[in-house]
């Protein structure tokens, strides 16, 4: 009888696969500036909605995105950008300026590096790239990723 139930509890932990959820209030976090400065949660511009996206400069789906927010920057104004690659220093400025050139320069947009590779097991996206809008209290309102983030992260931006 035991045996059976153990059976049972494997087959269905491998037929219905536990799928992540992302994390509801901002996780304690450490990223790198370019200049090789850390970035915490203590950093973060206060009073202001806060969007991380993680990006990969290789991956053309980030870089259509980039474009597209670097196209749509006026609606993201008033939001902390935090870019955040797992890429080399070396490659970014590259990126910025093929695909969304001076987005990187905003007053509001920052930069960041995951040189110890954390983001991927702290925010559990699911691809490149990966779109997290967290309220000023830290709280998750909408994540994306893929194609289109950027375009249905405008609709609640502003709200």
């Amino acid at each position: 009888m035991k045996l059976r139930n153990l059976l049972l509890i494997l087959l269905l932990a491998v037929t219905f696969q536990v799928e992540a959820q992302q994390p509801t209030l901002l996780p304690q976090f450490t990223f790198y500036k370019l200049d090789g400065k850390p970035f915490s949660n203590n950093d973060i511009k206060q009073g202001k909605k806060n969007l991380f996206i993680l990006f990969d400069c290789t991956c053309e789906h980030c870089q259509r995105e980039s474009k597209i927010l670097n196209t749509n920057y006026a609606k993201f104004k008033d939001v902390n950008i935090y870019m955040i690659t797992m890429d080399e220093a070396y490659i970014i400025p590259q990126f910025f300026n093929s695909y969304a050139k001076g987005l990187n320069t905003k007053p509001n947009v920052m930069v960041l590096q995951d040189k110890k590779r954390l983001f991927i097991p702290t925010f559990l996206p699911k691809q490149y790239p990966s779109m997290y809008l967290y309220s000023s209290t830290g709280k998750l309102l909408m994540y994306q990723s893929g194609d289109g983030g950027i375009k249905k992260l405008i609709t609640v931006v502003n709200k």
